[in-house]
């Protein structure tokens, strides 16, 4: 690094190495990184996984329950049934030939599913499923009546006057995933940009730093050095769960949208979380101890909070307010993309707003940075740092 550097990026340098330094951070983003494609292959398995099972009928009314199986079984299950005896139906199932015995009582009215050591529950609600409609139509045959005659399940159609079903689904659980992600960095990247700052205070560093550095670029270094970081990670994680969602072998819908709303969320989560930055870098200035910030960051955490609860439950009107309102529509706004029924001029708004939001906190926390960061003599309020010569 040469002299003609500028300071806050020296300082912004030392944040992003002295972090990938930390083996915490690179275990957990590792093991995060895992855990996305683990969670992406698992589903593509279990999608795409087939159940075989193999049942023996052992009278004729039974058989007439194992055909209807087979009429009404889903694509993932196959169903292989034969007609055995009750002695040589029981040697299969000990030899384990078999998956199951299905057996009627002698009135016919009720059944018997007989497994090794247990009864897959699958096979056990799809034959369940079966034996009722069978006995259904022998009931009906008995009273001169035809099952056609009956309501089926098809007869009733659902349908919404606004939006999709299945998309609706997808925004509720890629909403949860961008709250849950801008949780996490606000506490990861965030927090340790406030307790920098306590320990320079404690050491005394800040003032050696102060002799050498301007404290607008220290801080500033500070703040971009952990923006930095935190986007790295955040590029990582979408980019590693998109890429195996793509190339994983089941077919997940509404991937193309669940792109594109995701780029809307990097440029969401960098406003968002540069803004919350100034925060705790102000908060840090104002505190002496950790146990200090422990009191004032309540606000901060009862906001984030605030952020998780959108992702979960927000709908509706609320959804649309809190689109709008700086931090948590970092992850409001995205989930409103989500579900397609968004006008273009709403984000570029609700982006404005942030960005406007951002900029002025940014300001008054570097002007309590630069008044408060060199007090030592206990935790100050807003009110008298303020009051502090620079």
């Amino acid at each position: 690094m040469n002299a003609s550097t500028a300071p806050w990026l020296i300082v912004a340098l030392r944040e992003v190495e002295t972090k990938l330094r930390d083996k915490a951070f690179i275990i957990s983003t590792i093991v995060t990184l895992l855990f996305i494609v683990g969670s992406v292959a698992i589903t593509g398995v279990l999608g795409n996984r087939t159940s075989h099972f193999t049942v023996a009928a052992t009278d004729d009314t039974s058989y007439q329950v194992l055909e209807q199986v087979i009429k009404d079984r889903p694509d993932d299950v196959e169903l292989s049934i034969s007609r055995l005896t009750p002695e040589n139906a029981k040697q299969q199932l000990s030899a384990e030939q078999l998956s199951a015995i299905l057996s009627a009582s002698d009135d016919a009215r009720e059944f018997t599913l007989t497994g090794f050591n247990e009864v897959d529950q699958e096979l056990s609600s799809l034959v369940r499923e079966a034996m009722k409609s069978v006995m259904t139509d022998q009931l009906l045959a008995e009273a001169g009546l035809e099952s056609s005659s009956l309501p089926d399940n098809d007869d009733l159609v659902t349908d919404q006057l606004h939006g999709d079903s299945e998309r609706a689904a997808m925004a509720s659980v890629m909403g949860l995933v961008f709250s849950f992600l801008f949780y996490m960095a606000a506490f990861l990247f965030g927090m340790p940009i406030a307790n920098s700052v306590i320990e320079e205070k404690q050491n005394r560093v800040v003032e050696i730093l102060a002799s050498t550095i301007r404290l607008r670029q220290l801080l500033a270094g500070k703040i971009i050095g952990n923006v930095i970081l935190a986007m790295l990670q955040l590029l990582a994680f979408l980019s590693i769960g998109l890429l195996a969602a793509y190339i994983s072998p089941i077919q997940i819908p509404f991937l193309g949208i669940v792109t594109q709303v995701a780029g809307w969320f990097v440029v969401f989560f960098f406003g968002g979380f540069l803004l919350l930055a100034g925060i705790w870098a102000a908060l840090g200035s104002l505190a002496t101890r950790t146990e200090d910030l422990q009191q004032s960051s309540g606000p901060v955490v009862g906001l984030l909070m605030a952020v998780l609860f959108i992702g979960l439950y927000a709908k509706g009107s609320f959804l649309v307010v809190a689109s709008y309102i700086p931090i948590v529509s970092s992850a409001a706004m995205p989930i409103r993309l989500l579900s397609g029924e968004v006008a273009i001029w709403e984000p570029v708004l609700s982006l404005a707003i942030l960005l406007a939001a951002c900029w002025l906190v940014l300001l008054f926390a570097e002007r309590i940075y630069r008044r408060a960061v060199m007090h030592t003599g206990g935790a100050l309020t807003l009110r008298k740092a303020l009051k502090l010569e620079v």
